[in-house]
């Protein structure tokens, strides 16, 4: 059991902040190219919902990789179905969910701008991490996004996609 002496977590990367508020579609996902944590942006191809990848602009941005209820681990299922069978995942087109920044959110604003990583990933910041400052040329903005407040010191805070 966990207290929480000041504030709750901004939520769980990949966890739907906002039901009432989204459209999510249920992608096939590619077994040989898993996403390294939930939250993170992805891109379509070869008709898979697979990672975003070094280089790739804003335009190539399809949504939101989230958790699906109840769930497991990329790893976990490949171990279970092998690998070079696809499974289905859940792709978040539209509203809001919590993502980490892979550092303090606290400071974050409302309406504050989002950039994706797309270069030099790091483990805190793997390619396709929504972040609110720009790293030069390893992040892109994301346009259709914003933040929508302060998240917590671990770095979880929710953003609003394509609303």
């Amino acid at each position: 059991m966990t207290a929480y002496l000041k504030r709750m977590p901004a939520g769980i990367a990949g966890g739907i902040s906002r039901p009432q508020d989204l459209t999510v579609e249920p992608v096939m996902l590619d077994s040989t190219n898993l996403f390294s944590a939930y939250g993170l942006g992805g891109k379509y191809s070869g008709g898979k919902f697979v990672p975003i990848v070094a280089a790739d602009t804003a335009a190539v941005l399809a949504g939101i990789y989230v958790r699906p209820y109840p769930t497991m681990s990329q790893p976990d299922t490949v171990r279970q179905i092998g690998t070079g069978k696809n499974y289905m995942g859940d792709c978040m087109k539209r509203g809001y969910a919590s993502v980490n920044i892979g550092g303090d959110a606290s400071g974050v604003t409302l309406g504050g701008t989002v950039y994706m990583r797309v270069a030099t990933p790091t483990a805190l910041s793997p390619l396709g991490a929504f972040l609110f400052a720009a790293d030069g040329a390893n992040t892109v903005q994301i346009t259709n996004a914003y933040f929508t407040g302060p998240g917590d010191a671990s770095g979880n805070i929710e953003i609003a996609f394509n609303i």
